[in-house]
């Protein structure tokens, strides 16, 4: 399929960001950017291997995949979402599809990988190999008091180790979607594409022209 190139390639000190043209929103991540990096958005999943320069689609899922799954060499892509039984979001499950060549191309299921693969993906958290927990907190506003009905505000990470809990330094004003750790520690943070309106503390959400939003931490988490 044909490469499509990113329209916004930034850096700052500590983050650089990514953009996949019409991608909407970024839902899960694996790979590595400076190797082959995956990521599904709205409807799809790309892939680049130039660091973000240039995006290919691999595969058109007709919907969001909220998780994706490594195990050794092959990449299972993860369509639904478990809940217990008090309602929480678990993370994300079922593979439909799998991949064995780190989301260059996609074949349907077999029975012999669904015998073993019954994996909860967690959506939005991470725990590093330091024991070290990364989660996404949401954040809204009531349209009206009491109201059930709310507004979408900036998300921000949270970093959690042992007793202590703070928020780390991401200075992007994003809906945050996931994020993930790569085999050097670094952290990857799917974004959607929505844009922030500081008037009314809201996202504007989302349209085909949006970019799906990836941010990579330039350094190893400590």
């Amino acid at each position: 399929m044909p490469s499509t190139p990113a329209t916004n390639l930034f850096e700052n000190a500590d983050w650089i960001r990514l953009e996949i043209p019409t991608g909407r929103e970024a839902y899960a991540i694996a790979g590595d950017i400076d190797q082959t990096l995956l990521v599904t958005t709205w409807t799809k999943a790309y892939y680049s291997s130039d660091r973000g320069k240039t995006w290919q689609v691999s595969k058109d899922f007709q919907g969001p995949i909220p998780g994706l799954y490594v195990r050794n060499d092959t990449t299972f892509a993860l369509h639904a979402r478990r809940y217990n039984r008090e309602g929480s979001l678990l993370g994300a499950w079922d593979a439909l599809y799998y991949s064995p060549d780190y989301g260059k191309s996609w074949e349907w299921y077999s029975k012999t990988y669904k015998n073993y693969l019954d994996e909860v993906k967690p959506i939005a958290t991470i725990r590093s190999t330091n024991g070290i927990v990364y989660t996404i907190k949401q954040n809204s506003t009531p349209t009206a008091p009491g109201s059930n009905v709310a507004t979408v505000n900036p998300s921000v990470i949270i970093r959690q180790e042992a007793n202590t809990q703070n928020t780390i330094r991401f200075p992007f004003q994003h809906n945050l979607m996931n994020l993930y750790l790569d085999g050097k520690n670094r952290l990857y943070v799917a974004a959607s594409g929505g844009t922030y309106q500081p008037e009314t503390n809201s996202f504007f959400c989302c349209t085909d022209a949006m970019p799906a939003v990836v941010y990579v931490s330039k350094r190893p988490l400590p």
